[in-house]
């Protein structure tokens, strides 16, 4: 259960704002604290400011009262305008306290901007000021997950939450799932559908065409299944290649750069979900499907948020050659592009325990 502290920073708001303008993996753990928040008020509304691309991961929320859509520019000038046109809008509309989680310079100057009085303003990083904030954030310094991290920006208002209490979610109507049900039989799949998430935010995060094509064609044989090829912008390539290698050994379909609600369908009516450490992991959990995750220069300590006997995932323990993480942090790599390490940190995971990851899952 969740409780409120003997001295809770609000007691009866009737208007919250929640902003996170981040990427879909992180917009998609947000609901987790939506979720805490509207337990802990239930008579409050709760609005989010999200970055536009990933708005339509809380329509039908029953938490959220309204989405705020922020545009997110690479220029900087850009940027800031959208920034200001959000803040005059968000102004108008009297909170009674703004909760920014996983800040940004950006993002916390349009904590400050609402006019709130109460505002919980989140910088992730232990080496960062949280600007803008009236209240302290509790866990600073802590290792500990995202989503966790997260909570604490609600921890910071008095409210009391355990550890792992609250998971993501992404609410689907069942005619939304139906419409991924029927998308995936015109595909001609059999089930059980294995989503394969060949999709990064960078290359070095990419576990390779070899070994996706390996659980494909282990996945169709062992379990009589289809495989769904998941990709976004600019992945095109890397789902030919693995068709290619493929060359009939798998029943498999290739959904590329989908509308995310209909993403977030497919993934409804899949298995499970087996892939890089990616945004369709963190959607795929939230729609509630069991995933198998595959981790090379970032260690899973704080992106991995969930129970590992439904979520197991991979990663080869102590390389040398992450060395780009803080002092007293978990190894970590920034590279983009692997030129002196043959990218081992992902080569050296096979195709077979994956595979046996993802049958077992099926049991």
């Amino acid at each position: 259960m969740i409780g409120l502290s003997m001295k809770p920073f609000l007691s009866r708001p009737k208007k919250i704002l929640a902003i996170k303008l981040r990427s879909m993996g992180d917009t998609t753990l947000l609901g987790a604290s939506l979720d805490a928040l509207k337990q802990a008020y239930p008579e409050a509304q709760i609005h989010v400011a999200v970055t536009t691309q990933w708005a339509p991961l809380f329509i039908h929320h029953p938490a959220v009262s309204r989405i705020w859509p922020v545009d997110r520019h690479q220029d900087k000038i850009a940027r800031g305008k959208a920034i200001a046109r959000a803040a005059i809008a968000l102004r108008r509309e009297g909170f009674d306290a703004v909760l920014n989680f996983h800040a940004s310079p950006s993002s916390a100057t349009l904590a400050f901007a609402t006019g709130a009085q109460v505002r919980a303003v989140n910088f992730h990083s232990e080496s960062t000021k949280d600007r803008y904030s009236t209240l302290k954030i509790p866990g600073r310094g802590e290792l500990k997950t995202i989503l966790e991290k997260d909570l604490d920006t609600v921890r910071a208002l008095g409210i009391q939450i355990r550890e792992g209490e609250f998971r993501p979610s992404v609410h689907l109507k069942p005619t939304e799932m139906n419409s991924g049900f029927q998308l995936l039989e015109g595909m001609g799949l059999k089930r059980p559908i294995l989503a394969l998430g060949l999709g990064s935010v960078r290359p070095t995060k990419h576990w390779g065409a070899k070994p996706f094509a390996e659980t494909a064609a282990g996945w169709t044989a062992r379990t009589g299944g289809g495989v769904l090829l998941l990709t976004g912008p600019g992945e095109e390539a890397r789902a030919q290649e693995v068709l290619q290698l493929l060359a009939g050994k798998s029943a498999a379909a290739h959904l590329h750069n989908a509308e995310l609600r209909m993403l977030a369908a497919c993934l409804s009516q899949s298995a499970l979900y087996c892939g890089n450490d990616a945004g369709p992991k963190h959607l795929a959990a939230a729609v509630g499907i069991p995933t198998v995750t595959v981790f090379g220069p970032e260690a899973p300590d704080q992106w991995h948020c969930y129970p590992r006997d439904r979520h197991p995932y991979f990663y080869v323990e102590k390389l040398a050659c992450r060395k780009d993480a803080l002092a007293g942090m978990p190894d970590w790599c920034v590279l983009q592009e692997c030129t002196t390490e043959g990218h081992r940190c992902m080569k050296s995971i096979a195709s077979n325990p994956v595979l046996d990851a993802c049958v077992g899952l099926l049991g």
